[in-house]
């Protein structure tokens, strides 16, 4: 994601929910005007974070959701060698704090992928809050549904062939980039291509030949982490 068109972003996100471009894809979707300013005076806002930051870490006590506001971060976990495996990439009014719902410690490690801006309900705040806005906890179901649906669907495209992969995950990208008023067609990738492999299940080299495959063949430009898709009809017929 491009840093100005983040930094612009957030200068949009700084006073409330009631007035969040993110409304419609963070909490407050589904409540009325009266719940969603319930809901700013529990939320905390203004809490930034820099590239390689930790949100939260593999341990560490449940303390609330969070959702972010402005650029991207990614869920990670690791192996009995250390090794480390990305569960999830999010962006602005997504939320995160799942992985914590069962035990109340999580059981995977939250870090900025660039500077990321993001707002915390805290955990107490929030029990409290579902008494008076029954509304709120639905629509924290319906945020935990999309994530495990979300979860399914990588499952599958990760016994698929290598480049329907590689498309699949820059149309996806695309597609939410757009809903969140960014252009569909050029953005800056927020990982390197060793995590876009390590995300995908593909080695580096094969996420740099498709890449130089997709630019061969017209579908888009590379430039370092900058892409630009020429031919979004291409690319989804690759994965059809």
């Amino acid at each position: 994601m491009h840093t100005s068109r983040c930094s612009q972003a957030s200068n949009r996100l700084q006073v409330d929910c009631s007035n969040c471009s993110l409304e419609t894809l963070c909490l407050p979707r589904g409540l009325s005007r009266g719940e969603v300013n319930q809901l700013t005076q529990a939320v905390r806002r203004g809490n930034t974070l820099q590239k390689g930051d930790l949100l939260y870490r593999k341990g560490d006590q449940f303390r609330g959701f969070l959702a972010i506001k402005s650029g991207t971060a990614k869920i990670v976990t690791t192996d009995a060698e250390g090794g480390e495996h990305i569960l999830d990439i999010l962006l602005p009014g997504e939320l995160l704090g799942f992985d914590a719902l069962a035990t109340d410690i999580h059981n995977c490690s939250a870090v900025a992928l660039e500077t990321v801006s993001f707002c915390e309900l805290p955990a107490n705040a929030f029990e409290r809050l579902c008494g008076k806005v029954p509304t709120l906890f639905r629509e924290l179901f319906r945020h935990a549904g999309e994530k495990f649906d979300d979860d399914v669907r990588l499952i599958i495209l990760n016994k698929r062939p290598a480049e329907e992969r590689l498309a699949a995950f820059l149309i996806s990208l695309s597609e939410r980039l757009q809903r969140r008023g960014f252009s569909p067609l050029n953005f800056r990738l927020s990982l390197n291509r060793q995590e876009i492999g390590n995300y995908l299940d593909l080695a580096l080299a094969t996420v740099s030949r498709l890449l130089r495959q997709f630019q061969d063949d017209g579908l888009l430009i590379v430039n370092h982490k900058s892409i630009q898709i020429l031919d979004i009809e291409g690319l989804r017929k690759i994965y059809s």
